[in-house]
């Protein structure tokens, strides 16, 4: 403290601040930080009970701890349930391959199977027919069942027809209908043909040759113009045969008078498919009644 001579001629204590009786920077050294507490606080406010209370801080501590622990041990539980799902899903997923690679190996043994029992099973009816007696006939048989049934292809020499609407055809006078495909057939028929097909189609004595709106079915197929027709027997009888037939004296007709257009050539090797077999509905086997009464 310094003294200060007053007027009255007596001594009075002053207090003079640090800043006045410290240096600079010792000054600076020892309030700076103390001022920037103080303004830090005074922004928070005053500080609560519970944030003041030693004990409180230690109950917070001891919770996030604890929390923390829990947390812990969930994430474990977690990480080693997702691990053991993850192995039990890859098992399974392993047991179903396992299982698919099985079934078409069965599958596949299977047809296998399958083959070799068609094999031998026409190996076996090949040599019931050579063995038997009367092989030659049955086999003929056969074979003419397939040809007059159309279940089966055939190929030999014959004729091939070439039908078509008249040239610049505006009605159904001078266009090829069904009943004039049905009238060439039969009088095919009737001149020796021993098998008939119209584009691919082969005809049977199940065959429809039908007008189905616009266009001409045959075997429920519909048929695109120009109609081609083949025919199987002797190339050399069948035209002049074809000719004498009242069907072949209608289609001259309607190609001098309506202009439909014909032609027939004789080929000494043609190929038909063989008809696609139906399905019987209505047969069934005979009974030894059945067979009396009949």
């Amino acid at each position: 403290m310094a003294s200060l001579p007053t007027g009255a001629g007596v001594q009075e204590r002053v207090h003079l601040p640090d800043q006045v009786t410290m240096g600079l920077l010792p000054y600076l050294t020892a309030h700076a930080l103390d001022e920037d507490y103080a303004l830090a606080a005074a922004r928070r406010g005053p500080r609560s009970g519970a944030a003041a209370d030693p004990s409180a801080r230690r109950r917070i501590g001891l919770a996030g701890g604890l929390a923390l622990v829990v947390f812990a041990v969930l994430a474990a539980t977690a990480a080693m349930q997702t691990s053991k799902d993850s192995g039990s899903q890859e098992r399974e997923r392993q047991a179903l391959i396992s299982q698919v690679k099985s079934r078409k190996a069965a599958v596949e043994a299977d047809r296998r199977t399958v083959a070799k029992l068609q094999l031998e099973n026409n190996r076996l009816e090949a040599a019931l027919l050579r063995n038997t007696s009367s092989a030659g006939g049955v086999l003929s048989r056969l074979d003419l069942l397939g040809l007059r049934s159309g279940t089966s292809a055939v190929q030999g020499q014959g004729v091939a027809i070439v039908v078509d609407d008249a040239v610049n055809a505006d009605s159904d006078r001078n266009r090829v209908l069904d009943s004039d495909l049905q009238a060439l057939v039969n009088g095919l028929w009737r001149a020796g043909a021993e098998a008939i097909s119209i584009n691919s189609q082969r005809i049977t004595n199940l065959t429809a040759i039908r007008h189905a709106g616009t266009a001409i079915t045959v075997n429920f197929s519909s048929l695109d113009r120009p109609y081609r027709i083949l025919a199987i027997g002797d190339r050399n009888r069948l035209p002049s045969r074809f000719a004498d037939t009242t069907s072949g004296q209608t289609w001259l007709d309607l190609q001098r008078q309506v202009g439909l257009r014909f032609s027939m050539h004789a080929e000494k090797s043609l190929r038909l498919p063989a008809a696609t077999v139906p399905d019987l509905r209505y047969a069934k086997t005979a009974t030894s009644k059945t067979k009396e009464l009949s």
